[in-house]
């Protein structure tokens, strides 16, 4: 029995492993069970499903597990729900040797099923194939190591067997993006009815990298996971899932076909691998973050001509040259574009576009401040031209640190930022520049 007492686990008999089982037990996405070690793997998938969804109700109907013979690699897992007077009880029959995956597909399902049947009546509901799928593709990239254990090898009384997990970036897709680049995003009616009409069943490659970027949208929709626990949490009080999904996502959909919509531009937005210099864009992940923080500007012989070039300032020449009704709204739109981006980013270059917006957060909020004559009584403002020579600093050290890393990445040699065309004059609200620090009168732009 585990810790909270809600799993058990056992092994009415054993049979010794032919030698082709045992040996597939020790390739990657595989795992011989151990009984003991099982019910720390069921705790443990439990605890970090309550992690990532913000919560759960405490454990209720007992989950019997029962580790069976393996007879091929491929065996499935088989779940059985009985209604009784005092609630459920569920039964899920776990060969000896299973893939990896599978036996998370099994856990995720009997856990999220006795939580959405407390309110069933006698009838066990069902859940859909991308929540399950999803979700154990999810817990897999995120924990794997942390959540399945091969049985210690070792002759002795007591076998020790260490695990090192490093963690340097946090990107649950890492695994699915070749899959999906490969062979593109599932609709979502082909995850609604996996199998049915020519689509992809529910055990493919790609549907499961389909279900786990589905499950990656949904939690970053406003309130996400509160609302997938109350799709769960509500489940069995309608016929169908799409109905208690709605209900759930109220706030964010009111027709399917909304839901339809909004998956269509989740999918035409998903950028397969966003660390390849090849990505999308003919840029990589560090020239995306670059092109980010540039402004666009148009370039025009004189006021009275049309645009003859378009081009990308940066941020400093913005400070620096325009006026302040100019800079605001090119500054939030930079904002705006790092937030955006900064989704689909590595942790690494998640933390530098974090800096630039925090850089740019607080120019916005302190300009009009200082532009103010009279301060509030006890109120420290800076002065204007210290606030830009502040930023400034700042964004050049920024640039600094953007540059050092594309030319790590092997995406563009290390260098000045590109210059712009002296055979046109750019028309801008040029009131001087500040080169180094500011003394006394010091010109700044207004």
């Amino acid at each position: 029995m585990s810790h909270s007492g809600q799993f058990l686990v056992s092994q009415p008999f054993s049979v010794k492993l032919p030698a082709d089982l045992l040996a597939v037990s020790t390739n990657a996405g595989f795992l011989q069970v151990d009984p003991a070690l099982l019910l720390v793997t069921c705790e443990r998938v439990r605890q970090r499903l309550a992690q990532e969804l913000g919560g759960l109700p405490p454990g209720r109907d007992r989950v019997h597990l029962t580790v069976i013979p393996a007879r091929t690699p491929t065996d499935p897992l088989t779940l059985l729900a009985e209604r009784h007077p005092g609630g459920w009880t569920y039964r899920l029959a776990v060969p000896e040797v299973v893939q990896q995956r599978r036996l998370l597909e099994g856990l995720v399902q009997v856990m999220f099923l006795e939580i959405a049947n407390r309110s069933a009546g006698e009838w066990s509901t069902d859940l859909p194939a991308w929540l399950v799928a999803g979700w154990a593709g999810r817990l897999l990239a995120l924990a794997g190591e942390e959540l399945l254990f091969a049985p210690p090898s070792g002759g002795g009384p007591l076998a020790v067997r260490r695990t090192v997990v490093e963690r340097r970036r946090y990107d649950p897709l890492r695994g699915v993006r070749p899959v999906l680049e490969h062979h593109g995003v599932l609709s979502w009616q082909q995850l609604c009815w996996p199998g049915s009409s020519g689509n992809p069943g529910a055990e493919t490659e790609v549907f499961r990298a389909s279900a786990e970027l589905l499950v990656h949208e949904l939690l970053r929709l406003p309130s996400g996971p509160a609302a997938m626990t109350a799709f769960i949490l509500g489940r069995a009080q309608y016929l169908n899932w799409q109905t208690a999904f709605l209900a759930a996502y109220a706030a964010q959909f009111e027709r399917m076909l909304d839901v339809e919509k909004w998956w269509a531009l989740q999918v035409a937005c998903f950028r397969p691998d966003p660390t390849l210099p090849g990505a999308p864009g003919g840029t990589g992940v560090w020239a995306g973050l670059r092109e980010a923080v540039r402004v666009p500007v148009e370039v025009r012989p004189s006021p009275d001509e049309l645009p003859a070039a378009r081009t990308n300032w940066p941020l400093q020449e913005v400070i620096r040259r325009w006026d302040w009704s100019r800079q605001r709204p090119a500054l939030e739109a930079c904002m705006a574009r790092l937030q955006t981006l900064g989704a689909t980013l590595p942790a690494e270059a998640q933390l530098l576009a974090r800096a630039y917006i925090q850089t740019l957060a607080r120019y916005l909020e302190q300009r009009p401040r200082a532009d103010a004559s009279v301060p509030a009584s006890g109120l420290v403002r800076p002065t204007p031209a210290r606030l830009v020579y502040e930023t400034l600093d700042r964004l050049d050290q920024l640039d600094a640190e953007l540059e050092a890393n594309l030319a790590r990445a092997g995406q563009a040699p290390p260098g000045p930022l590109p210059a712009r065309a002296s055979a046109v004059r750019v028309v801008t609200n040029d009131l001087g520049t500040l080169p180094g620090p500011p003394e006394g009168g010091a010109s700044v732009p207004r």
